[in-house]
């Protein structure tokens, strides 16, 4: 039997090439069409958002949280109150120090509507009225000062502020400051107390600092919900 002619090699390497980029044709057609598959396919889904489903549970779990949390800060305004009052009584049991030691007089004078309050000496030897180097001293105060301002204090909002400075004489009046003479005494024959809030609406509180006119020391009392009609009336009026 006569043999069959054999092609030319070249023409079956032309082929393999064809076939070849036949096939590489259909890879790059696979991978370009495979995100679009993604949305075309209902065996695949592609979700690129949430649901309303989805958004309300997340916005009722927030709101679970929410009341849970809320309560729970509001719950540590007798802490404020407790460590602004530490610092109100430290620098008041300061003044009283610095009037022993010099045998002079010094006073405290509170700035309700700002906020502060500023020590100075009140005496009549001029040589004392340059204050002690201090630490606590405002960075524009002047030596013969030092002021306090409550809203500068390391308490995180709401912070602590001062409600009225009141001398315990029948209902109380209306004071500005606290006076101490050399034996440690205050100027006013009456208790004088100072009276700080934190807090707002519902859950604000209320906390007292005393100071015995005749010892010249300091008492402080247990946060209260409401402030005393008298100190309210006295404040509002301040």
């Amino acid at each position: 039997m006569p043999r069959p002619e054999a092609q030319p090699a070249r023409a079956w390497q032309k082929k393999d090439r064809r076939q070849a980029t036949g096939n590489r044709g259909q890879h790059k057609t696979r991978r370009f069409l495979s995100p679009v598959s993604c949305f075309l396919s209902p065996r695949i889904r592609c979700r690129s958002a949430l649901t309303l489903i989805e958004v309300l549970l997340t916005i009722a779990v927030l709101a679970i949280l929410a009341g849970i949390l809320i309560p729970q800060l509001s719950g540590d305004l007798p802490e404020r109150l407790a460590a602004a009052a530490q610092v109100i009584s430290a620098d008041v049991d300061y003044a009283r120090s610095l009037a022993v030691a010099n045998n002079s007089s010094y006073r405290i004078t509170y700035d309700v509507a700002n906020n502060k309050y500023y020590l100075q000496h009140s005496g009549t030897n001029s040589l004392f009225n340059t204050l002690p180097r201090s630490p606590y001293r405002q960075l524009d105060d002047a030596p013969t000062q030092q002021t306090t301002k409550l809203d500068q204090l390391p308490i995180p909002e709401p912070g602590v502020k001062l409600v009225a400075i009141v001398q315990m004489q029948g209902t109380g009046q209306a004071a500005t400051s606290i006076e101490f003479g050399p034996l440690g005494s205050t100027s006013s024959t009456y208790q004088s107390v100072i009276w700080i809030s934190c807090g707002s609406g519902s859950v604000q509180r209320f906390q007292s600092i005393a100071v015995d006119p005749v010892t010249g020391l300091v008492t402080i009392g247990q946060p209260l919900t409401t402030l005393p009609s008298a100190i309210s009336s006295l404040a509002s009026g301040s």
